[in-house]
């Protein structure tokens, strides 16, 4: 964790009083702010030092497969268990399970997890034996879970259940006085010697950073690759802002471009159009799969789903007979198969 501002100096001395606990924590922050080093940082500052440090990112498992990933399971709890399987509760023994992404978390499994940090009890899919959880949850989102909850999905009694103890990690713009440190720690890290003007300094002190301390890490890479400067000008670092700009100014502007070239298609129904071509891509990009799409989507995997209905019925009326009887596109296809 580089940094010496004040909410950095803020920061570590929560992690410093919760870490002598082994209750839940939420870790909350923008994406790209660095929650996982939080994770790291509680456990090495705690009780259990070389205890396990389980991840598990609950949005890149599939729905179908993540509660056994969680639980582990028994032989012939299902088709292809052909033996029994230990799970991260399990394994993490005594130590920390980092549950990555906990909003994307299933709703039944939320149910089940919410047993675990109630009872410290859980079973096994396909089991009936009660097995004692010892070690410690620690959950991490960038998303608001409490509009999560209003849209119902994420429940209410899991969420204070998690948020008994609660660490907000400040994104980038928040702190612009740690950037100098972080250049120097990234600038190490390269295959060459590298560092920044103080004019460049100033220039990346300026940017808005809306992909916080992973974005800086990516231009410090970009510099030392594209770049044959030893000492790198602020010109150099204008130019590897403005080729991956990524801030709400330059999302804003390619939105607006984009309804502007949607407004003159010469189609009927705009919106449904631009939805129908988004499933379409989406899953053709991800092979079919779904949960996939849905997150590349920016949405939940039930919200796609109910696209996917929609679209189909919309060309089965549009061609006038039954949905089976017609050709759909082949990602639709191999998704719904």
């Amino acid at each position: 964790m580089v940094g010496q501002s004040v909410p950095m100096m803020d920061l570590r001395a929560q992690i410093g009083r919760v870490a002598r606990s082994m209750a839940p924590v939420l870790v909350l922050g923008q994406s790209g702010s660095g929650k996982e080093l939080v994770v790291q940082e509680l456990r090495r500052v705690g009780p259990r030092p070389a205890a396990p440090l389980l991840d598990l990112n609950c949005g890149a498992i599939p729905e179908a497969l993540i509660e056994s990933q969680l639980f582990g399971h028994k032989r012939g709890a299902f088709t292809g268990a052909e033996r029994d399987q230990e799970g991260y509760l399990s394994a993490v023994g005594r130590g920390y399970l980092f549950l990555d992404e906990i909003a994307e978390l299933p709703l039944p499994l939320q149910a089940k997890l919410l047993r675990v940090l109630e009872s410290g009890q859980y079973r096994m899919v396909g089991s009936t034996k009660e097995i004692q959880f010892r070690g410690r949850v620690v959950a991490a989102t960038h998303a608001d879970l409490m509009d999560r909850v209003a849209e119902g999905r994420f429940r209410e009694d899991l969420y204070y259940r998690l948020a008994v103890l609660e660490l907000h990690v400040p994104g980038l713009s928040e702190r612009p006085e740690d950037i100098p440190l972080l250049l120097s720690h990234f600038a190490a890290r390269q295959e060459r010697p590298l560092s920044f003007s103080e004019e460049a300094v100033r220039r990346l002190e300026a940017h808005p950073w809306a992909g916080n301390v992973r974005e800086l890490r990516n231009v410090v890479t970009r510099a030392a690759i594209l770049s044959d400067e030893t000492v790198v000008s602020e010109a150099t670092v204008e130019r590897l802002l403005r080729k991956c700009a990524r801030g709400p100014g330059a999302s804003s502007k390619a939105l607006s471009t984009l309804a502007d070239a949607v407004l003159e298609l010469d189609v009927g129904d705009k919106l449904q159009a631009v939805q129908s071509v988004l499933i379409e891509r989406s899953l053709a990009c991800c092979g079919g799969n779904k949960s996939a799409a849905a997150r590349a989507l920016g949405v939940h995997r039930k919200v796609l789903e109910r696209w996917m209905t929609k679209y189909e019925a919309g060309l089965a009326a549009a061609h006038d007979r039954p949905t089976a009887g017609r050709e759909r596109p082949a990602a639709v296809r191999a998704a719904t198969s």
